[in-house]
């Protein structure tokens, strides 16, 4: 749980600092594992934060069909977190996360991503 906690606040500066493609690489490293919903929330935030700051084609190029998997998950959390903020305009950034990794994974990373319920 701390370790979580750290990576959250590590994250959490990196893009204070500007590098959100770097927090985004650092949050997906460590999955959360925890069954404490507030951690899970706290961690959904923070990647979906440092995903809509994140230049989408550039960062697809290096991520593996896991980190694909995971990245779609916290693209439906991100629209879930994010629908009722700005009359929903903010989940168009997700719906473009969702556009560019279905293009590179195809429709099987839908699927994965919905049947996971780790996140």
């Amino acid at each position: 749980m701390e370790e979580l906690q750290s990576v959250i606040d590590s994250c959490q500066q990196m893009m204070g600092g500007g590098d959100y493609a770097g927090a985004l690489r650092k949050a997906l490293a460590k999955p959360i594992s925890t069954k404490d919903q507030k951690v899970k929330d706290a961690a959904a935030k923070n990647i979906c934060a440092a995903m809509a700051k994140t230049g989408i084609p550039k960062f697809l190029e290096e991520c593996e069909q896991s980190q694909c998997d995971q990245l779609m998950k916290y693209t439906f959390k991100g629209m879930d977190i994010y629908r009722g903020v700005n009359k929903g305009k903010d989940c168009a950034k997700f719906l473009k996360w969702h556009e560019e990794l279905v293009k590179k994974c195809g429709l099987g990373v839908i699927m994965r991503a919905m049947v996971d319920k780790k996140c």
